[in-house]
């Protein structure tokens, strides 16, 4: 009996061993197979985050181009409307040839405003700046007081940046009603305003018909008034 019953248990024995070796081995396939999910799902998760990063990244060069290619073209409006705005400017000073008519259209005026032109003379420019130029016209008026004001107005209503300096107004004569004035009429000059003007006529006529889109339109009631 005792010997029976230490071969039962040796039996017993080799079950139970082959047992656990079944459970440590299938516990081992499951483990390995978790793992294998888990690293599987972790790989995906980093392809799909960086297939994700690469479409953002695509997206945000292109959506940064396009702002690239907005902002340039603003630059380049802004650049045109500076342009514009420094022409504007540029038109009041006077070309050489548009100095030369003013020049000799001083006769024409004086003689508007029955004032008598003992001297009309070219004086010396100076420069301003290494581009512009202020030219003079040295002048000796005699006139009424009225009538030289009248002159001085006309003139500097030309449109023109004019100055009139180092002017000196004297009576002629105690009991004269007339005053002589002398002095000069500084006139700033641009060297290169025509060529300026060709070579901006685009940009010119362009803002010129934006202006002229933005300009009230004339009330035709009131002309009929």
């Amino acid at each position: 009996m005792f010997g029976s019953n230490k071969n039962t248990k040796a039996v017993e024995d080799e079950s139970l061993r082959d047992k656990s070796k079944f459970v440590v081995v299938g516990f081992t396939v499951m483990i390995v197979s978790f793992l294998t999910l888990i690293f599987g799902e972790i790989y995906t998760s980093i392809q799909l985050s960086k297939q994700a990063q690469l479409i953002a990244g695509s997206g945000g060069v292109r959506e940064q181009s396009d702002n690239i290619v907005i902002e340039m073209a603003k630059v380049g409006k802004d650049v045109n409307k500076a342009e514009y705005e420094y022409i504007q400017e540029i038109m009041k000073f006077m070309s050489p040839t548009e100095f030369q008519n003013f020049k000799n259209s001083i006769s024409g005026m004086a003689t508007k405003f029955d004032v008598q032109i003992n001297s009309l003379n070219e004086g010396k420019a100076d420069g301003l700046g290494k581009i512009y130029a202020v030219n003079y016209v040295e002048y000796q008026f005699l006139s009424t007081f009225e009538n030289l004001t009248k002159l001085k107005k006309n003139i500097s209503d030309t449109g023109f940046k004019i100055n009139i300096v180092e002017e000196t107004i004297e009576r002629e004569s105690p009991i004269s009603n007339k005053v002589r004035a002398e002095g000069k009429i500084g006139v700033y000059v641009f060297p290169g305003k025509e060529k300026l003007l060709k070579d901006k006529a685009s940009i010119i006529e362009q803002f010129a018909k934006e202006e002229d889109k933005t300009k009230p339109e004339d009330n035709p009631e009131k002309k009929t008034e």
